[in-house]
């Protein structure tokens, strides 16, 4: 069962296993959530989706918190960044800095457990820090 605001989820597959376009589909929808939404369905979406990622030999993450400060103090977010990466590599999509923020405080804003303006000032002062 689906839960209001989480129409569109992807259907998780009965075996849990799970491909490149399932994943694709799988982190478009969530980067549309909050990190808090969707219940027991998000955390299967995350883990399902992150796992696929972890072993594939398509993606490459490389995240440095260092780079990314709001992600030192709200760790909760480092999932949605890692998948937000992907997404991009998968779609063969280069993405700059301000995009990713501009993606990520989209995320942020959807979850409803950290109000965005505690974290705004440390999204705010990875401006102008590293790259991706």
């Amino acid at each position: 069962m689906i839960c209001c605001g989480c129409a569109g989820a992807p259907e998780i597959p009965v075996d849990q296993k799970v491909d490149g376009d399932w994943v694709k589909a799988a982190i478009e929808w969530r980067l549309n959530t909050g990190t808090d939404r969707c219940g027991e369905v998000g955390k299967a979406v995350d883990a399902l989706s992150l796992e696929w990622i972890a072993h594939s030999t398509e993606v490459v993450i490389r995240l440095d918190t260092d780079e990314w400060q709001f992600l030192r103090v709200y760790q909760e977010f480092k999932f949605p960044m890692i998948q937000l990466l992907a997404f991009a590599q998968l779609n063969e999509t280069p993405m700059d800095q301000e995009e990713i923020r501009k993606k990520m405080r989209k995320v942020i804003r959807r979850t409803k457990s950290v109000p965005y303006r505690r974290i705004r000032p440390y999204l705010h002062a990875s401006e102008g820090d590293g790259s991706h």
